[in-house]
């Protein structure tokens, strides 16, 4: 389950940090993403987490989760700023609706109050089928099933935002590491796959897929991605990959029936 050392430790001391910060609120905390999935990549990953809480948290309860936070981005583990997560209230979960703002963080960053969206129903999908329970019960005993349609569905839904992150240049992502791009091609990948074969798969089996599946210039793209790490992201790659999402995006909507004409290669 963990591929290092490191990784280990920070969801230990990620784990310590929430139970002691929460205390009797806290109803359960969930490993979730590459890691139990099988796709953890130790250079590019981040660790993702689901913490389920007995309420609704508030300002106060915000204040001593940030502090928690901030002291453990300072420890000297390479993962320590690429830890992701939201505090879900256990109401909240089954019959998901997106929309209401939820104490997050995401990696490199700092706590935050954030909307979470339609790809949450996938997160909660995840976790019931592939969550390993760190500290509460185990996921299927509180999490309804989630019909898989519904899960594909959530995805269709989420690609509004990635057209509009495609469409936002000027967005300190692209300009990140390469990583980041590379995490936004094999998204793409298993976008196409869940809608083409209505299934959900790891990064890899999705990536696999389109190499076959995918024509010029798209499969060059996602076999070029493979190689990409912290190296600084360039303009061209950035463009590269907002192209792609976009033509992902008309791709969708062509699966739904649209005589919409997709955009240009690269």
């Amino acid at each position: 389950m963990y591929p290092n050392q490191e990784v280990r430790e920070i969801v230990e001391v990620a784990v310590a940090g929430v139970r002691e910060t929460l205390e009797g609120d806290l109803y359960g905390i969930y490993l979730r993403g590459s890691l139990v999935l099988g796709d953890f990549n130790p250079e590019t990953s981040d660790v993702d987490l689901l913490i389920v809480v007995g309420r609704d948290l508030g300002a106060a309860d915000f204040e001593r989760l940030d502090t928690m936070h901030h002291r453990i981005q300072r420890l000297p583990n390479r993962y320590a700023n690429e830890v992701e997560l939201a505090y879900v209230p256990l109401a909240d979960i089954n019959g998901f609706r997106p929309g209401k703002r939820y104490i997050s963080l995401e990696r490199g960053e700092g706590l935050r109050w954030k909307v979470l969206r339609h790809n949450w129903a996938v997160e909660f999908w995840g976790v019931r089928e592939h969550g390993v329970a760190l500290f509460g019960p185990e996921p299927r005993r509180f999490i309804e099933p989630i019909p898989l349609e519904h899960v594909v569905e959530a995805i269709r839904l989420e690609l509004s935002a990635w057209q509009e992150w495609a469409d936002s240049p000027e967005d300190p992502g692209w300009h990140a590491t390469r990583g980041t791009l590379r995490f936004a091609v094999e998204t793409m990948c298993r976008v196409l796959y869940s809608l083409d074969r209505n299934e959900l798969c790891s990064k890899p089996v999705a990536v696999a897929w389109a190499l076959r599946q995918l024509e010029q210039p798209w499969k060059a793209l996602v076999q070029e991605s493979q190689g990409w790490g912290s190296q600084p992201s360039e303009p061209g790659t950035a463009g590269r990959t907002q192209v792609f999402i976009r033509w992902v995006v008309h791709r969708a909507r062509g699966l739904e029936g649209s005589d919409e004409r997709p955009p240009k290669g690269p």
